[in-house]
């Protein structure tokens, strides 16, 4: 018998650059969301949600046997399914877990839980691995979205006894959305053990909102095109990229319940059991982190300002090159209206929310109720850099307001800041390159130290700089700082320069104009007008807002992660397929319009996007 672990390949996914750093849930709206209708079915995604990512032996055995065996179970069950990156147990604590969830409540029998993936693999070999982790037990059925020859698109379990069957996969448009839509119309094709009257705890119709689906991928929570359909209670699964995960290199792209957040199981339980719950807030949150010297209450002398999803609900860049070379640039009137309205208007309110946002500027820089000044600044991580964060800024007639714009992670060859002296823009070269995983900190550390490097008007000037007046013995007390919720918030952290008084802006994902679904938008006062008033009282009187770190929201980040995963001690060398390139190379039509369609877009719109693709 060979003793050593067989070669195990990574499984191709459909990949989201998107990512969170923790599960995140959420129920969209719907009629009759007040009666609050129970979670009846909850249905995982395989790939990077239940694995952290799925590696799988080159075993045809693996993929057409029900019956598969391999003295090998309980390393592939570890690869795919612990977590280096947490405490030990990840696979108990899922089990205990997915028993919560089918367990139910009082006022529900219980839940069933089936498996939809993509795997390309098929569902005997999903079934096979779960199995391994000693998973298979909690899980009612597998359906597979991926037509492999020979192989059911389906397995379910009869009692104790797993049986293949087709599924009405292929009548319907490929997207996990009408699966979830077609499972509530006719749950006994997706269930056929529910024949079986001592396992009917389905009614013969459900609601799509009794239908949760958890899944790491974000476009498979809402379809558009000709035929659009929604998934009204979600579960999205954190991504991150592991730079050395199990000494195989860095491995992108991969996910995971719970694989960095023990929160996750917790949540995600009580999310089944009160979906109503799981409103987003869209009001701004504003608190003062306890620190010495707060009874003298110092006065507000800067306000930072994020510039993506804080100023701009959601931003579209002009793809005139000029716009991020020409100080001024200016697009053509009915462009530089599209791209107002766009990034700054919004249509969730009455009201003009540019005129709204422009009178709140105007008081915080100079309180007319109080006679306060203030300097405004923008700092952002936007490629696009800070001419054309200030071009932006000037076609909504805003950019007047702000006396800096700092951009980090801008283009080779772009300036990375912007200032104004007088009625005049000038680029200039930020003092510091700043790491990503610590922006903040970095730079309010090398401001205070430094503030000329920042607002390089100070030394231009000859003692009448507003900017020199203002930021005289500049403390970080004397600091607001505004972003949206999708950063990690400063107050889980200890840093030495961490903010000591910051406004969080909600974070939320909806269908906006004519883009579809568009995920991670904000602004302020975008979903709620309260926000213009909540921001100017805090900037007046942060003390008032002391220690109030519970009103805070505790929605996960949106980013990029890179997490160092520890070496083992005796590594063992393991194949893996490249994720991106794999699924751009075997499926490109597909995926790309099952991408264009999530959008929105049309379904002609969607051909031609995948007509398009062939042909760069």
């Amino acid at each position: 018998m060979d003793a050593s672990p067989p070669p195990l390949d990574r499984t191709p996914s459909a990949h989201s650059r998107h990512t969170t750093a923790a599960a995140w849930c959420f129920e969209r709206q719907f009629d009759g969301q007040e009666l609050r209708p129970p979670v009846r079915i909850v249905v995982f995604d395989c790939d990077e949600t239940l694995t952290l990512s799925t590696f799988l032996p080159d075993d045809v055995a693996l993929r057409t046997q029900l019956d598969w065996t391999s003295q090998w179970e309980d390393y592939i069950a570890t690869v795919n399914f612990e977590s280096p990156f947490t405490s030990p147990g990840r696979l108990s604590q899922l089990r205990e877990m997915l028993e919560d969830l089918r367990r139910g409540t009082h006022k529900l029998p219980g839940r069933m839980l089936a498996v939809l993936t993509r795997n390309n693999n098929g569902p005997i070999a999903c079934l096979n691995l779960l199995r391994a982790a000693k998973l298979a037990q909690f899980f009612d059925a597998i359906w597979c979205m991926s037509q492999l020859p020979g192989i059911p698109t389906g397995i379910y379990r009869a009692e104790t006894e797993w049986l293949s069957f087709e599924p009405p996969l292929f009548s319907l448009p490929d997207h996990k959305a009408h699966v979830v839509h077609s499972v509530a119309e006719q749950p006994a094709a997706w269930f056929p053990q529910i024949a079986n009257a001592k396992l009917h705890i389905l009614p013969d119709s459900l609601r799509p909102e009794e239908i949760l689906l958890v899944d790491d991928v974000r476009t498979n929570f809402q379809c558009g095109g000709s035929n659009p359909k929604k998934v009204y209670r979600c579960c999205k699964v954190a991504r991150y990229d592991a730079p050395n995960f199990r000494d195989m290199g860095l491995v992108r792209d991969m996910g995971g319940l719970g694989a960095h957040n023990e929160e996750d199981y917790k949540t995600l339980a009580d999310f089944a059991k009160r979906p109503w719950a799981y409103k987003v807030d869209w009001r701004v949150h504003c608190i003062e982190k306890p620190f010495e010297g707060a009874e003298l209450q110092p006065p507000v002398k800067l306000i930072i300002f994020d510039f993506d999803s804080a100023l701009t609900l959601y931003t579209f860049m002009p793809e005139d090159p000029r716009c991020s070379k020409e100080l001024g640039y200016s697009a053509p009137d009915s462009l530089k209206a599209r791209y107002v309205e766009y990034n700054f208007e919004t249509p969730y309110l009455e009201g003009s929310r540019v005129e709204q946002l422009g009178t709140l500027l105007k008081l915080l820089a100079h309180d007319a109720e109080t006679d306060e000044r203030r300097v405004l600044a923008v700092l952002t991580v936007n490629e696009a850099g800070a001419i054309a964060v200030l071009n932006l800024l000037m076609m909504a007639d805003l950019a007047n307001h702000f006396s800096a714009i700092w951009t980090l992670s801008t283009r080779i060859g772009e300036p990375g800041g912007v200032y104004r002296h007088g009625s005049q823009w000038k680029t200039n070269i930020l003092p510091q390159p700043c790491r990503k995983l610590a922006v903040t900190a970095e730079v309010l550390e090398s401001l205070l130290a430094h503030p000329s490097g920042w607002f390089p008007q100070i030394s231009e000037g000859s003692g009448e700089v507003m900017e020199e007046k203002l930021l005289s013995g500049l403390s970080l007390a004397n600091i607001v700082l505004v972003d949206d919720a999708r950063t990690p918030s400063p107050f889980l952290q200890d840093e030495e320069y961490d903010a000591l008084r910051h406004c969080r802006v909600a974070s939320y994902d909806d269908e906006y104009r004519d883009q579809g679904l568009l995920w991670h938008m904000g602004g302020i006062g975008a979903r709620s007008s309260e926000d213009y008033g909540t921001l100017l009282s805090f900037v007046r009187s942060p003390w008032n807002h002391a220690g109030q770190l519970t009103q805070m929201t505790s929605r996960p980040s949106f980013g990029f992660g890179a997490m160092d995963t520890p070496r083992e001690d005796n590594p063992i060398p393991l194949q893996r397929s490249k994720t991106e390139q794999d699924l751009a190379q075997r499926l490109p039509q597909a995926c790309k319009k099952r991408e264009a369609e999530a959008a929105g877009l049309s379904d002609e719109m969607a051909d031609s996007v995948v007509r398009s693709s062939t042909t760069d």
